[in-house]
């Protein structure tokens, strides 16, 4: 009988850790596929449209993304998660083909609102999903996202190549036969149970009001670390770079090699240290580091660039800590989904100010705020978590 019950638990075990592993490949398409649109996309429309019009556009996706995922969440937590994975893949091949016909701005919109839609249904469920499935959690949640950052930095090490080889055009392409692949790997994974939907339970899950003090601290403080990144988000580096020589080859070793130092500090000092130490150091590295870049040009802007992938990593694995420390097994899909609808509404904002404030006082003007907000948030978070 304890042969039948261990064999059982190791069955088990392994089937869901094969699942894991088809969750994360499909992030990885999805992110290698992001890295190279992360550095064609902007430089494709800085030869189409002005900056100001590249931040308004670039500002439709957060929130789009986030309604997406908000409304995601809440059907996975009855109906299950493979429906969104399938979504996921179709909605990337729909993206990336906008993308290759636009010109006009209304065009690159209706590509930002696919590819929101597109992110949201996959950031709907691959955190929860892995919850579920794993038991070792916050380790779990930083191997996803050190997935993420490695196949985002391959993404964009190749971006500037293929610009130069294959042009714009084939550079989509080939998003599209990549993307293209999540398709079948979604279908890999096994269908949930699944529950009658019900409405006054999923109003319920949505109810921050019914949560506890420090899940809306971590509410407000999660808009304020959403207002910080949308200063440095979407086009910001990519034109920044150029605005400072760097070819298109460049300017995705760049950010590929910074993503990439993200993704291995993620990884390597996952677990190693407490949340709040975590938070300080990051938070301090970060802020530094996006002030320094307000003041820097050429080559030293290069160095910079790189730089801040320490910084990134370390966050990742404090935002990943704080995730999984403070959402409730049962409704993991929405707890995620409403701080991160905080994130991404202070995204939205500052992503929209960024290319004004570019076009009025230069880059100067979103790094410092973007390093001088984030203070607010890590201190917050290092407060309330020490209590």
């Amino acid at each position: 009988m304890v042969l039948k019950v261990g064999v059982s638990r190791q069955f088990l075990s392994g089937r869901c850790l094969g699942q894991v592993r088809v969750v994360i490949f499909i992030q990885i398409l999805n992110s290698f596929v992001g890295g190279v649109l992360g550095v064609a996309l902007p430089l494709m429309m800085k030869e189409k449209i002005d900056i100001a019009t590249i931040g308004l556009v670039f500002a439709s996706l957060p929130m789009i993304f986030q309604f997406g995922r908000i409304l995601f969440a809440t059907v996975s937590d009855f109906w299950g998660k493979k429906l969104f994975f399938v979504l996921n893949g179709f909605l990337g091949v729909a993206a990336s083909v906008i993308y290759y016909l636009a010109y006009a701005p209304l065009e690159f919109v209706f590509g930002k609102v696919v590819e929101g839609t597109k992110d949201g249904s996959l950031w709907a469920v691959n955190r929860a999903f892995i919850l579920e499935k794993s038991e070792k959690k916050w380790a779990a949640l930083v191997h996803l996202r050190t997935a993420a950052y490695v196949a985002y930095a391959v993404g964009t090490l190749l971006a500037g190549f293929l610009i130069v080889r294959v042009f714009f055009e084939g550079t989509l392409m080939s998003c599209i036969m990549v993307g293209a692949f999540v398709v079948p790997a979604a279908f890999l994974l096994v269908g949930e149970k699944k529950r009658s939907f019900n409405m006054v339970r999923a109003l319920h899950l949505l109810d921050f009001r019914k949560k506890g003090k420090v899940f809306k601290s971590f509410l407000v403080l999660f808009f304020v670390m959403g207002l910080s990144f949308g200063f440095r988000s979407g086009f910001v580096f990519p034109v920044f770079l150029s605005s400072n020589g760097f070819d298109p080859e460049t300017v995705g070793v760049l950010i590929g090699l910074q993503i990439l130092i993200a993704g291995l500090f993620s990884y390597l000092f996952a677990r190693r240290f407490e949340i709040g130490k975590l938070l300080l150091v990051s938070g301090v590295l970060y802020s530094v580091t996006l002030v320094l870049l307000g003041f820097s040009s050429s080559v030293f802007a290069g160095v910079l660039m790189v730089v801040y992938g320490f910084a990134e990593g370390l966050v990742t694995i404090s935002q990943e800590g704080i995730l999984s420390s403070i959402t409730s097994r049962g409704s993991y899909g929405t707890d995620i989904g409403l701080l991160m609808m905080g994130l991404h509404g202070g995204n939205t904002l500052s992503l929209a100010l960024s290319g004004f404030l570019i076009e009025m006082w230069g880059f100067m003007a979103p790094f410092l705020m973007s390093g001088l907000i984030f203070a607010v948030f890590y201190v917050g978070s290092y407060c309330i978590l020490k209590e």
